[in-house]
Order: structure tokens, then C-alpha cells, then sequence
């Protein structure tokens, strides 16, 4: 059974709003794997921009396509160690079809240098927008 375009449009008036997701983080070994260090890195790198660890999606890839992500619809994505096939450049921020997306190395190899360049970024994604 199909119904008419006209009677379709009579009858759901309301417009639809797409419900943005969340921050999308990318990691590329399971959680459990990382050093409780490295995971209490991971938890401070989120609160510094206003983020809590249980308000992100996590997903475990070695490498990925932003357009396959977009399933989720997330507002941004933080990628640690994954590559992204349409980003290349750490420690900057790209806008991507309306997703702030972030690049940096993975947490183990973090060293005092990257983490200054990381939040120099973060903090002008996150919070001077």
C-alpha cells in the first residue's frame, strides 16, 4: 500500500529536526588495552573541553572514512592514532561537512610537546566557538 504525496503531506505537517550526536572518539586498540594512565589521559584531554568520558561514542578502528561515520551523526570527531582517509594533518582542526574533526597521535606516544599542541587545538575547537 502507497499513499498520495498530498495526503502524506496533509497529514505529517511538522517538520523533521535531525537530533546532532555526540563527540565521536576514535582509538586504534580496545579500551581495556590502554594503560590506566593513558585512559585517565584520555578522561582529562575531554574534561579540559567540557566533555565527560560517559557523553562520547567510542569506536575502535585501526583507520577510517568519515563518510561511514556520519551514521552516527556526531557534532565532532577526536581521532587518536587513526587515520582518516578524508584528514591527514594532526593537531589541527578541519571542518568536514559541518564535523569539527581533530587528529592526533595515539595516547601511548602523547609526549609533553604533542599534548601542548593538542590542547592548543582543542582549545580552540572546543571552546572559543
Amino acid at each position: 500500500m502507497t499513499l498520495s504525496r498530498d495526503l502524506v503531506e496533509q497529514t505529517f505537517q511538522e517538520e523533521l529536526v535531525v537530533i546532532r550526536g555526540n563527540t565521536l572518539v576514535l582509538l586504534p586498540q580496545d579500551w581495556s588495552t590502554y594503560k590506566p594512565e593513558e585512559q585517565e589521559l584520555l578522561i582529562k584531554i575531554l574534561n579540559s573541553v567540557k566533555l565527560r568520558f560517559e557523553g562520547i561514542q567510542l569506536l575502535v578502528k585501526t583507520e577510517a572514512d568519515l563518510e561511514s561515520l556520519k551514521i552516527f551523526n556526531p557534532v565532532s570527531v577526536l581521532s587518536f592514532g587513526v587515520h582518516l582517509k578524508q584528514a591527514n594533518t594532526l593537531y589541527t582542526s578541519i571542518d568536514w561537512e559541518g564535523i569539527r574533526v581533530v587528529l592526533a597521535d595515539n595516547l601511548p606516544t602523547l609526549d609533553d610537546q604533542k599534548k601542548k599542541q593538542l590542547w592548543g587545538v582543542l582549545k580552540t575547537t572546543f571552546l572559543d566557538s
